[in-house]
Order: C-alpha cells, then structure tokens, then sequence
C-alpha cells in the first residue's frame, strides 16, 4: 500500500499526468511549464488523448536533445575556452555558473517547444483557452503503467551512469595503462579526455607523463604546465615539480629559474612563497650555482626566525651546511652542522634532494 501511494504521489506530478476531464472540459498539461492549461470545451476521446500523449512526448524528447546540445555548445563555446576565469574559483561559485547557464539554456529550448506545442494543438483540435492545470487525482492505468516503465527506465539510467564514474573511472584506465608501459595508448586515451573534458588537470598530468616517457620532452613540459594551471589547490604543485624535472633533465636551466621566479612572484602567502624560494635553492644546488642558492637560503633562514611553520630551521641549516661545503667553506660548514644539532654522518645521509618525475604523490621516477 505504502509503495504503490508512492508511486501514485510520483505519478501525479509525473509528465504522464499530462490531462483532466472535468464538466465536458478537458484541460491538456503544458509542456513547458506545469501549472499551465490548455482547457478545451469538449471532452476528449480515448484517441485524441494517446494523440496529445505522443505529441508531448515528441515534444519533451527533442527539448531534452535540444537542451542537451545547446549546453554541450556552451560547454565548449564559453566555459571551456575560458577555464581560466574558473580555476581560482570556489566550487559553490562554479556550480552556480554552470547552474545559471544550465537553466538559461533550459529556458531557450523549452520556450521554443512551447511555440510549436501551442500552434499543433490549435490546428489539430481548435481554439482554446489559457487556465491554471490541476492534476486529477485519478490514475489512469493505461499511463501509470508507462509511468512506472518510464521511471525504471531513469533509474537504471542514472544507475549506470554513476557505476560508469565510479567503478570505471577513465582516469584510472589511463593509469592501469601507464603501469604497464603502454604509453601510446595513454597518449591516445588522454588527448580524447582533454578534447571531451579540457578542464581535468589528470588528462594532462598523465599525458605529460607519458610524453616524457616518449621522449615527447615539450609536449610533457606543455602538458604539465596546463595541468598546473588547472589545479584549484593552492598546494598541490606536482605538475609544477614535474614541469621543472623535465626542464632539469632537457638542460633548460634558465626557463626553470624563470618558471620559479614568477611562481614566487604570484605567490598568494608567505608560506607558497617560502616553498617555492626553497625548491629553488634545492634546484639551483643541483645545477651547481652555489653561490644563488646560498643568497637564497640565508633568507629562508632568516625567514624561520620569523616563526614561519612551513620552514625547518634545522633542515635549513643542514641543508646550507652542504652548500657552503661546495663552496669550499668547511668552517661554515661545521657551524651550520652544529647549529642543526647533527653530525657529519647525517650530512651525508641526508642529500639536498634531487628533482624527481612523480606519477603520483607516492611514485617516483
């Protein structure tokens, strides 16, 4: 009983309620709009009725595929070639945008079906007037029965759909892909997500990947470059990283030192800021300018006294101890060793880390 009342709350609100039969009136549903009526001044047959059923039907299937291409050519015509306005947005601001050109879009296609609707039922049944529909109370079989067909239908739809994103996700097929080396394949797969779907940084972190993996050195330095540029969180710089260990594997030693420059000249906070600026001295160690990157950590040590969280003041230190060793100055050295509380054996098992290539957070190349 419980279900089947359900079912009839659903169905009275369901376009399949679509007409009342009332004193020799019959009032049609609007198609557009619910609380709109056609009334008529006779009461129609059972075949005019199924008539009016197939003629709304027709009419909310090409709404839904209008609806459905026009918001795909807003997809790509404005929102897509202009991710960058949405990159630094919160998604609640995201999410209202793309409801607002959803209902906009809604609006168009439905005020367009509603024309068409109005004009076929005046020529097939005659004049009528506008009223305020009710839906019956009555449940008729014939469309209860489509109704709950119908609703089925949806479910296993929407079923679907979801066990497609979260059982089958695309982006852990081009990751199963990567795994096992076939990364020609993850090219392919990637290039048709980034055409699809241009605004998910993981098409181009994994196609960077692979590219590397190529020898395809630009394509993976413009790949990881975009997928930085798409990342919405602030901290997550892994394909800012992996951008530079490309450059640093290529050589291209200057457009890393330019790439960090503007990195820490946008920075947001004092915290992105230091991170950078230490990446940078780690990055200038590496390529053996010694003396740049002591000038940079005596200001993150300088920094640290400041209370900054995110720099350790003993790994600054240590980390400096071997730069002054480079430079061949030992005393300064050991005073950095002493002042990090640890000896010349921790020194020597704790390098200034080298760039790496991250797949992930955890795998490294």
């Amino acid at each position: 009983m419980i279900k089947k009342n359900i079912f009839s709350l659903l169905y009275k609100h369901s376009p399949l309620n679509f007409y009342t039969n009332n004193d020799n009136h019959t009032i049609i549903k609007s198609v557009h709009n619910p609380s709109i009526g056609y009334e008529f001044d006779r009461e129609f047959d059972v075949d005019e009725i199924h008539t009016i059923w197939k003629e709304i039907r027709l009419h909310k299937r090409i709404s839904t595929i209008c609806i459905f291409l026009l918001f795909i050519a807003s997809l790509y015509e404005f929102i897509f070639p202009h991710f960058s306005l949405f990159v630094n947005n919160t998604w609640v601001i995201n999410a209202l945008i793309m409801l607002g050109v959803l209902l906009i879009v809604c609006n168009l296609s439905t005020l367009l079906c509603k024309d068409i609707f109005q004009k076929r039922l005046l020529k097939t049944f005659g004049e009528y007037k506008v009223v305020k529909f009710l839906p019956t109370e009555e449940v008729d079989n014939k469309y209860y029965s489509i109704f709950k067909i119908e609703l089925i239908k949806a479910l296993v739809v929407i079923a679907i759909f979801v066990s497609a994103f979260v059982f089958i996700s695309p982006f852990d097929i081009a990751q199963k892909l990567v795994d096992k080396g076939r990364y020609g394949e993850v090219i392919k797969l990637t290039t048709l997500g980034a055409k699809l779907f241009p605004i998910a940084q993981e098409w181009y972190a994994l196609r960077g990947y692979a590219k590397f993996k190529t020898g395809d050195y630009a394509g993976s330095i413009t790949d990881y470059d975009m997928a930085y540029k798409l990342s919405a969180d602030e901290f997550n710089i892994m394909n800012f990283d992996n951008k530079i260990f490309v450059k640093y594997y290529i050589k291209d030693f200057e457009s890393a030192l330019d790439d960090f420059d503007m990195e820490i000249q946008k920075a947001q906070n004092e915290n992105e800021r230091d991170q950078f600026l230490w990446d940078k001295a780690q990055f200038l160690y590496n390529i053996k300018d010694y003396a740049d990157a002591l000038a940079i950590y005596n200001e993150l040590i300088v920094n640290a006294d400041e209370d900054r969280v995110f720099l350790l003041k003993d790994r600054l230190y240590l980390e400096r101890a071997q730069v002054f060793k480079k430079l061949g100055d030992t005393a300064s050295a050991q005073s950095d060793i002493e002042s990090a509380g640890v000896s010349e054996e921790d020194l020597q098992d704790n390098p200034i880390p080298q760039p790496v290539l991250m797949l992930d957070e955890e795998t490294f190349e």
